[in-house]
């Protein structure tokens, strides 16, 4: 299945999370999570149509592996609240065909603090049961 180029407000999206301080105990997201790095993005991924098992392989396969860390979980979050937050999601075809970016964050960093922190919030969190 061939993605389209723009982004469903309906869109599920992927977080890989990789860092124990990205969640707490009782399974919510931490802001942390979503705080865009130094070029200003957050790499997500556009996970519609697949199984929960392809998405937490595309996680350890071209995330974690890359990055020499164990793959802990993922937040799922839909398109619109990202939208809704005067952010973008841009297509990124690397290093997988479904990699996106959320851009466009102010320069602020306390705005982009308030952002995170919404974000967090409104998306689910799904640890993974490793051995």
């Amino acid at each position: 299945m061939k993605l389209q180029d723009t982004t469903s407000p309906l869109e599920c999206l992927t977080r890989f999370i990789l860092q124990k301080k990205w969640y707490r105990a009782d399974k919510t997201i931490r802001h942390n999570a979503f705080m865009p790095n130094q070029n200003g993005e957050v790499s997500v991924y556009r996970t519609k149509s697949l199984t929960c098992q392809q998405i937490n392989e595309i996680g350890r396969l071209h995330v974690a592996e890359i990055l020499n860390k164990k793959l802990l979980g993922r937040a799922e979050i839909v398109a619109s609240s990202i939208l809704k937050q005067d952010l973008k999601i841009e297509a990124d075809p690397e290093p997988h065909p479904r990699h996106a970016n959320i851009i466009g964050w102010p320069t602020d960093k306390s705005k982009r603090k308030m952002i995170a922190i919404e974000l967090a919030a409104e998306a689910q969190l799904h640890l993974i049961n490793n051995p």
